[in-house]
């Protein structure tokens, strides 16, 4: 399942980022359970969604005012449709297998581009479960069927959480946490960078739960005739904390003043309001 990780992760994980958040710890007026203070405090009395924060779509940031001022629609192009799919049958296939249903089958999928990525999908995700349950069970043969669930499986996935707190806008939708190790998750299909979804995920769990979450790792997916996955596993530091404020104040006046920031000059192709910019 892609969120376990391998024995160089883990290496990765306790030799390194561990130690790392010791030496260098997060200073507390960037833990998400200071929201009520600068910087966490929002500047503005805006509500951004966590996808305008971080998607980083149009550096200018008039993805924002059209979405959050005109009230545009955004038009979904297959990149985003085919991260849609995967990221709910990536959910419904741990669920299933947190019932044991590992025999479970796939949605199917008219397109048979979204039908063939989510099936390499969701078998990869039931058999790594599978497994991961089947291994725990020969180790703890005395624990309950649902303690094997639970350290098994070790995953909150699509975790609804409010993120008003820290000025996010209605219920954020966490990919995954692993609550055993402390991680947050975010999943991308295709090529993608998401170190500020983690924190803004970590800053959001830390303002309501007030315990620190410090390791964030982004999965990207690629699909050819076999499913390819790599991680970035990393430290949520003082740095992409402050980054993460900046993008949020920094949109959230885009909003509160009502200003159009005109168009970017590098128009990212995968931009929902990209053709109101051509």
């Amino acid at each position: 399942m892609v969120y376990y990780l391998n024995e160089v992760e883990l290496k990765y994980l306790t030799l390194n980022l561990r130690p790392a958040t010791r030496i260098n710890p997060v200073p507390e007026d960037l833990r998400g359970w200071n929201w009520h203070s600068p910087p966490i405090k929002p500047y503005y009395d805006v509500k951004l969604p966590m996808y305008l924060i971080c998607g980083n779509y149009c550096p200018s940031g008039r993805d924002v005012y059209l979405a959050m001022v005109e009230k545009v629609k955004g038009e979904e192009e297959f990149p985003l449709i085919l991260g849609k799919c995967i990221h709910s049958a990536l959910a419904e296939a741990v669920r299933q297998a947190k019932r044991l249903n590992f025999d479970s089958k796939p949605p199917e999928f008219e397109d048979e581009r979204i039908d063939k990525a989510v099936k390499l999908v969701w078998e990869y995700t039931i058999t790594a479960c599978k497994s991961a349950f089947l291994r725990t069970r020969g180790e703890q043969p005395y624990a309950s069927e649902e303690d094997i669930i639970l350290t098994s499986m070790p995953f909150l996935i699509e975790h609804r959480l409010d993120g008003s707190l820290v000025g996010c806008s209605g219920i954020i939708s966490v990919d995954c946490y692993d609550y055993l190790h402390n991680i947050v998750f975010d999943v991308k299909v295709g090529e993608g960078r998401g170190r500020l979804y983690t924190t803004g995920y970590a800053l959001v769990i830390e303002s309501i739960y007030e315990i620190p979450v410090d390791i964030g790792c982004v999965i990207n997916l690629s699909f050819g005739d076999n499913l390819s996955i790599t991680k970035d596993l990393h430290y949520i530091d003082a740095n992409l904390r402050s980054k993460w404020i900046d993008e949020r104040d920094r949109k959230a006046e885009i909003v509160f003043k009502e200003l159009d920031p005109g168009k970017a000059g590098n128009c990212s192709r995968f931009c929902l309001y990209r053709s109101r910019c051509l």
